[in-house]
């Protein structure tokens, strides 16, 4: 992963969503050739962690695309540089991610999915949305979030959990994230 991958797999995380990184999509019927969907991630409808997992915890901004109840679903393009929005979220393959989510099986429900807008409410049980994570805005069929946002919000939630994060911070398995925990106190924002 790389380093906006990694902020954003952190982001997804401590949304309480379940993520995978560098999903591969096979060259296969439908996909030309190899690539991969930055981070697919699922969030269960009554997700709970005792610390930054309560309801006051998750990103306002991200909180209005969680229909409360569904399963959510990610299919995650992250872009830290230049980028064609055209070349984002091609039909081939979120229909490969969509299958990979694992939310459905039904042929019609996957193409309305392809076809639909950024924001896709199958059925009563689960939400799939396709989302951009960029440092620069693009319009599409897809919903942006800018990455200073998600840098603020781990930095946030950071300082909403200064002794924890910073005890525990050895136990994230990025050694990004480790470093903004380290940031923050050296800062002086973590009173320990």
């Amino acid at each position: 992963m790389n380093y906006g991958e990694t902020l954003v797999y952190w982001y997804l995380r401590l949304n309480g969503f379940f993520p995978l990184t560098n999903f591969v999509l096979h060259k296969s019927d439908g996909i030309e050739y190899t690539s991969d969907c930055d981070i697919l991630a699922v969030r269960p409808p009554f997700v709970y962690e005792e610390i930054g997992g309560k309801s006051g915890d998750w990103d306002t901004w991200l909180s209005t695309h969680i229909k409360s109840g569904k399963t959510l679903g990610v299919i995650c393009e992250v872009k830290t540089g230049d980028y064609d929005p055209k070349k984002l979220f091609r039909p081939e393959c979120v229909a490969y991610s969509v299958k990979r989510l694992g939310m459905t099986d039904d042929e019609n429900e996957i193409t309305r999915i392809v076809s639909g807008g950024s924001v896709v409410a199958v059925n009563k049980t689960y939400t799939i949305i396709k989302l951009l994570v960029a440092n620069h805005r693009a319009n599409g069929n897809f919903i942006y979030c800018g990455m200073k946002d998600v840098i603020q919000f781990l930095l946030d939630r950071i300082e909403k959990y200064p002794a924890e994060k910073y005890r525990d911070r050895m136990f994230f398995n990025s050694i990004l994230f480790q470093g903004l925990i380290e940031i923050k106190k050296m800062r002086g924002a973590l009173r320990i």
